[in-house]
């Protein structure tokens, strides 16, 4: 693999890369934070039967020898962040006794990492019973994102049945340095320009909070957990393909809706994580391949759901071609954001997962996947969608509990169901 030379200043006897720019933006917000515990992000699979916990160790530094984003720490060479790759070396799996999940979390969740000293990756196995054990895998988002979850479940699974798992055909780091050659220059300026008349003059959005906001955002969280069910789902695609859209936009275009209801405003803007898989070798690979874009509606002269759908239409394309443009680098081509206690050009956001994570299937075991807690928010309101193997959509609304109360998220997840019935009825 290809590396090209050292950073300037960075170590001489050490396996250097290049970090992505979601990886700058992370590692800069990990500084900021003082290595706080939010960037950690936890899975959980219970494990009913008899089970090789050799076996599973093995199949986890497997996992780690082959993704080198994995054993990679963190040096600040110059106020940046520069990835320094070990040799292989797996996660030692914890091993612990627990009486079930909320015992494991309270003695496992909330570490934080020190990424200049630490891989970003750990794993625990708690033993609840005999044949019943909690696996906790934890991971930075520095090294991961919603997708590599997938990657790393079938490779876990892979290996613990004993198959060959080939290494992927590049590294996460490949992608990252052809990132940097590629945004550049005129590219990069183009990018950032359709952003700067994209977003020109919007206004922070100002929903009704049940406590005024703190003057500084303490980033405090909790989640309501819903579902939108396979028929609606299936209901949802069938607008979709009427009108010439895309599931993501029906379901953007009425989370747009709501808030703007709810905030009595017209012009609405959520973020939104999108993945950038579209590369070669990317689909196979661990890291945090996304990038945040700002996505801006006008519901301006109350347009019917139908003639909303279609401004969106209009404007969505377009800004996903740009979808490149590093967020940071938006925000600062856009004069930057000196408020403290809210999120930087929007408050609001919105991801689609449409690759459901598949059955993990271990001979001798009953694997399920365990909803962990999420105490932590980088916005006011977070609405995560991911799609099911069964057609429903898993629907996670994350909300900062410094403005909001759970009675009214749980309002507001069930208006947002409500609405799709509504437009599709």
């Amino acid at each position: 693999m290809t590396t090209g030379p050292a950073p300037e200043g960075a170590p001489h006897d050490v396996d250097t890369r290049t970090a992505s720019f979601a990886q700058r933006r992370l590692w800069f917000l990990d500084q900021l934070a003082g290595s706080a515990t939010g960037s950690m992000l936890p899975l959980v699979l219970r494990l009913r039967g008899t089970l090789d916990a050799d076996r599973l160790e093995r199949s986890l530094a497997g996992i780690v020898a082959r993704h080198e984003v994995l054993r990679t720490r963190f040096t600040a060479v110059d106020g940046e962040p520069v990835p320094v790759v070990d040799a292989t070396a797996g996660p030692t799996l914890r091993r612990i006794t627990a009486t079930g999940p909320a015992d494991l979390y309270a003695r496992c969740l909330g570490r934080p990492v020190d990424l200049g000293a630490e891989h970003p990756v750990r794993a625990t196995l708690a033993r609840v019973a005999d044949d019943e054990h909690l696996l906790l895998i934890e991971v930075h988002h520095i090294a991961v994102d919603g997708w590599s979850w997938g990657v790393l479940l079938d490779e876990l699974a892979a290996g613990y049945r004993g198959e060959t798992v080939a290494p992927p055909a590049r590294q996460y780091a490949d992608l990252a340095r052809a990132q940097a050659e590629r945004l550049t220059g005129e590219r990069l300026e183009r990018l950032l320009g359709h952003w700067r008349d994209r977003l020109a003059g919007l206004t922070p959005l100002e929903l009704p909070t049940d406590r005024p906001r703190p003057r500084r955002w303490d980033g405090s969280g909790d989640v309501v957990r819903f579902d939108l069910p396979a028929d609606l789902v299936t209901a949802v695609d069938g607008l979709a393909r009427s009108r010439r859209v895309t599931r993501y936009m029906v379901l953007l275009t009425a989370y747009q809706a709501l808030l703007g209801h709810w905030a009595g405003r017209t012009d609405v803007a959520v973020c939104s994580t999108l993945a950038d898989r579209a590369q070669r070798g990317a689909a196979e690979l661990i890291g945090p391949l996304v990038n945040t874009v700002v996505l801006r509606t006008d519901l301006s002269g109350r347009p019917g759901f139908d003639a909303l759908l279609e401004r969106v239409r209009g404007r969505v394309p377009a800004d996903l071609s740009h979808a490149e443009a590093p967020f940071d680098l938006v925000v600062g081509a856009l004069g930057g954001s000196r408020d403290l206690s809210r999120h930087p050009l929007a408050q609001a956001s919105f991801t689609l997962l449409n690759s459901p994570i598949r059955p993990v299937r271990m001979p001798g075991l009953d694997v399920t996947l365990v909803e962990p807690p999420l105490t932590e928010t980088p916005l006011d309101v977070f609405l995560d969608l991911t799609l099911r193997t069964d057609g429903s959509i898993a629907a996670i609304l994350q909300y900062a509990t410094a403005l909001f109360d759970a009675a009214t998220m749980r309002a507001f997840a069930r208006a947002y169901v409500a609405l799709l019935r509504a437009v599709l009825a």
